[in-house]
């Protein structure tokens, strides 16, 4: 069974019409960018906003986790690999345990920095949101006005 349009008095589909004294009908779409995005300011503009109207966070993790990421991985390749080398001519076991196990503050290294990383791109998605919806209730309460 196929559902079609209600049959409003200005045609089919159309928004019904309005008591007087009612306010208008608002879209429902994107009403705009958002003012506190990097991308209404851009990116050196944000970074340098003495106000903190703007947040980098959301852009700037990235590169950060790109950064720790290649840092743990030539730890991990280097320093973890040539201290497993040198253990092992020291003490063979600690050596090889060492070498076994030595994944384990790699990973829990990756993990600890991608959670700081999302809490602070969260705070930054919480203060934008907030904005934004602090910014939509003042346009409610002025159009109720």
């Amino acid at each position: 069974m196929s559902q079609q349009p209600p049959n409003y008095p200005n045609g089919p589909g159309n928004i019904p019409p309005q008591s007087p004294g009612q306010p208008p009908y608002q879209s429902s779409g994107p009403q705009g960018g958002d003012p506190n995005s990097v991308e209404a300011k851009g990116f050196f503009a944000g970074l340098f906003d003495l106000s903190f109207q703007s947040f980098v966070t959301i852009k700037f993790a990235k590169f950060i986790y790109l950064i720790v990421m290649i840092a743990i991985g030539l730890w991990a390749l280097f320093g973890w690999i040539i201290s497993a080398i040198v253990m092992m001519t020291q003490e063979p076991i600690a050596g090889v345990l060492w070498l076994l196990l030595g994944w384990i503050p790699v990973l829990l290294g990756l993990i600890f920095a991608r959670i700081t990383l999302e809490f602070y791109v969260a705070m930054a998605r919480t203060a934008q949101n907030t904005g934004a919806a602090r910014v939509e209730l003042e346009r409610i309460r002025t159009m109720n006005r």
